[in-house]
């Protein structure tokens, strides 16, 4: 499937084993997620050792490179945030689904990452660009921001695009 590893780059990692200029605290929620479910962190296991969630998020980064678990995360967040909205278009949930096929694995990932957040933090270069998001195909607002919803008489009625509008803050 395209976007999704097919490939093993690099071995199994072992608990402990975190390469020393690797440092969790400089990624965002979002790529720690795409981190870990890159990895070869257990779908079914829900909860490593701190050490091993740190070894599966720098084998995923190592795996897919930083730029790729970036532009991997800011698309996968576009799609949480639209999702929690209702408001997925078909294309976008498509190309959601091929970059992530596993749902299980994917949300096995973001819980694992709350507890990263928790023992290892988010330096602030990090934390400023965590709400970062986009979305991979058609957005409902067009870019504008706004989701024209309907006219009514002289009013139109329109809903604040989660993902354009600064994560649906007014």
């Amino acid at each position: 499937m395209p976007g999704t590893v097919v490939e093993r780059v690099t071995g199994p990692v072992a608990a402990g084993v975190v390469p020393a200029v690797f440092d969790a605290a400089g990624l965002t929620s979002s790529e720690r997620t795409v981190a870990l479910y890159a990895s070869d962190m257990p779908t079914r296991r829900r909860y490593g050792t701190k050490e091993q969630v740190r070894a599966w998020i720098a084998q995923g980064v190592e795996r897919l490179g930083h730029e790729e678990v970036a532009r991997r995360a800011v698309f996968c967040y576009g799609h949480r945030l639209l999702e929690l909205s209702n408001l997925v278009p078909a294309a976008v949930r498509a190309a959601h689904e091929a970059r992530f096929p596993d749902a299980f694995r994917l949300d096995v990932a973001a819980q694992a990452t709350a507890t990263s957040i928790c023992f290892d933090g988010m330096h602030e270069a990090a934390r400023k660009r965590n709400g970062a998001a986009r979305v991979d195909g058609p957005c409902p607002c067009r870019g504008t921001g706004s989701i024209r919803l309907w006219v009514y008489g002289d009013g139109m009625f329109s809903l604040v695009c989660p993902v354009h509008n600064g994560g649906g803050r007014a």
